[in-house]
């Protein structure tokens, strides 16, 4: 069984065919665990509500919900908008898969920057590896399906997890240098880190919605990038 997630109910309406969830964008609930068909395999649906506070909240609760009720996952898919630092690379529309997730929130604040490693405490550790503010995610193949050219990234590109949107040139430019990304969210490490700690590999895949930072109505297509999240589940066989 497969949990699909996403930020809002218009995100998960837009990337599911009609006719495979029982809700609709108003009464969509958030934080429960609802029913899908992907393909030949069950799947359980997931609302979670915008942020990285909201996404860790969701996740928890439903994954507790699916382990109460006998429900046997396997993967999580997260799918939903993302900016993107440079719209000449990582365009308007184009679908995106994450392959490592970064909170640049977590560490210490040395005036400047936040650095996690200078910090005494990473996020949680599985005797292996220590979690601080990276994780890597998984690509199609490690959750055992194929992406049909859907994605234009699906070599994987790094995004960044935020609380705070960036609206100004100087924090844009800020974290470019120091992380090199090529997208931001605001729940991608929240909902990679709750899988981690279940055991389940996690895939994410953004469409994008804007130009990171201050944007001209060129550089934005939020309705567009909506309609792109309906390509996801087709190009991985499962509707």
């Amino acid at each position: 069984m497969i949990l699909l997630c996403a930020a809002t109910a218009a995100e998960m309406l837009a990337a599911v065919p009609a006719d495979r969830l029982p809700y609709g964008e108003a009464d969509f609930p958030l934080l429960k665990p609802v029913p899908l068909r992907l393909g030949r395999e069950e799947g359980v649906a997931c609302v979670t509500g915008v942020g990285p506070v909201n996404a860790a909240l969701g996740m928890g609760i439903v994954l507790a919900q699916c382990a109460a009720s006998g429900r046997q996952l396997r993967a999580v898919i997260n799918v939903g908008l993302a900016g993107s630092f440079d719209l000449g690379r990582w365009p308007l529309g184009s679908l995106q898969v994450v392959r490592e997730e970064i909170w640049p929130e977590y560490g210490l604040h040395d005036g400047r920057q936040v650095v996690a490693q200078a910090f005494g405490y990473p996020q949680w550790s599985d005797g292996r590896h220590e979690v601080r503010d990276r994780l890597t995610l998984s690509g199609p193949a490690e959750l055992g399906l194929t992406l049909r050219g859907a994605a234009t990234g699906e070599a994987g590109v790094r995004s960044l997890t935020v609380a705070g949107v960036s609206a100004s040139v100087l924090r844009v430019q800020h974290l470019r240098q120091l992380y090199g990304a090529a997208l931001e969210n605001m729940e991608g490490f929240a909902v990679a880190y709750a899988a981690a700690r279940a055991g389940l590999p996690c895939l994410e895949i953004r469409s994008v919605s804007n130009k990171v930072g201050p944007r001209t109505a060129d550089e934005k297509d939020f309705p567009g990038a909506l309609r792109q999240l309906g390509r996801i589940l087709p190009a991985l066989n499962l509707v």
